[in-house]
């Protein structure tokens, strides 16, 4: 594996690739506030040991990537698509399998309605069709359900709280992903701890995560389905039953909408992957690659 900061749209963006290059290219992109590195390596590696080149990137603003002032970002969804094919310009990929979670999904989503000829075939995981349409995301609409009320507040009021040392930072990023957790299998504490521990040694700007909340919201258009049903991009998608910020309806929807689409559900899991859920996660994604194929 390799790090390297990749030069696209204005901005850096440092990636981070795994596998042999001769493989078929898969790339993965991760959800709001969080870095490429919550692509754990043992997730990552379990892809590549199924016969994929794998390349994992932070989101500008987190981890190493360019970061912008807190609270105004000049970028949509649209421009984070177009940061991923620019990952994919600078590795020589013309078109690779795309998986993406969370935001991440909602980034995989545009990928597929933008730049159709760079995308194989599409993995989302715990997203959804809606942006926000506002300053804030909504992530709801008449027919999908908003995310858990108590649970936005207490976890905004969270993250937005003032982290002064690096041992509050790094209580705060277990804390929330403690949150998301559903009941399918104990939370993770040792391997989140490590990757907050990172988060924090790695970040540019700490504070700039926060950014991606507002970026959703400014997008548009505030419901992707009528664009989605004209895909014709094999689709995978994964969704937890116990999600309390994207509940499970909205992973239905996408399914319902996008032609021809994979559904694979996690019974017991929150906004997260949990590793009992993995292998078949993986092993529905290289399904979808070989119709792809």
């Amino acid at each position: 594996m390799a790090e390297k900061i990749v030069h696209a749209n204005g901005i850096d963006i440092w990636t981070e690739d795994f596998g042999d290059p001769a493989d078929p290219p898969l790339l993965l992109i991760m959800g709001a506030s969080a870095q490429g590195i919550q692509w754990h390596e043992s997730l990552v590696q379990a892809i590549v040991d199924r016969g994929r080149y794998v390349i994992r990137y932070d989101n500008r603003d987190t981890g190493q990537s360019t970061c912008f002032e807190v609270g105004a970002p000049p970028y949509t969804l649209d421009d984070l698509a177009a940061d991923a094919v620019g990952v994919l310009d600078a590795y020589g990929i013309a078109a690779a399998d795309v998986a993406g979670a969370s935001m991440g999904g909602m980034i995989v989503q545009a990928l597929a309605i933008h730049h159709r000829d760079r995308i194989r075939s599409a993995t989302i995981i715990m997203s959804s069709p809606l942006s926000g349409g506002g300053a804030q995301p909504e992530l709801g609409s008449d027919d999908l359900p908003g995310p858990d009320p108590e649970w936005m507040a207490d976890t905004f009021a969270m993250m937005a709280a003032p982290y002064e040392t690096r041992e509050e930072k790094i209580a705060m990023r277990i804390e929330m992903f403690r949150r998301l957790a559903g009941s399918a299998e104990p939370f993770n504490e040792e391997r989140q701890r490590d990757i907050a521990t990172r988060d924090v040694a790695r970040a540019k700007d700490f504070a700039a995560m926060n950014n991606h909340g507002i970026a959703i919201g400014m997008s548009s258009p505030p419901d992707r389905r009528p664009l989605l049903k004209e895909l014709d991009v094999p689709t995978l998608v994964v969704h937890g039953t116990e999600d309390p910020i994207l509940p499970y309806e909205h992973g239905v929807a996408l399914a319902e909408t996008i032609p021809g689409a994979a559904f694979v559900t996690l019974e017991g899991a929150g906004h997260e992957m949990p590793d009992m859920y993995l292998d078949g996660m993986i092993d529905a994604m290289m399904e979808v690659s070989a119709r792809a194929a």
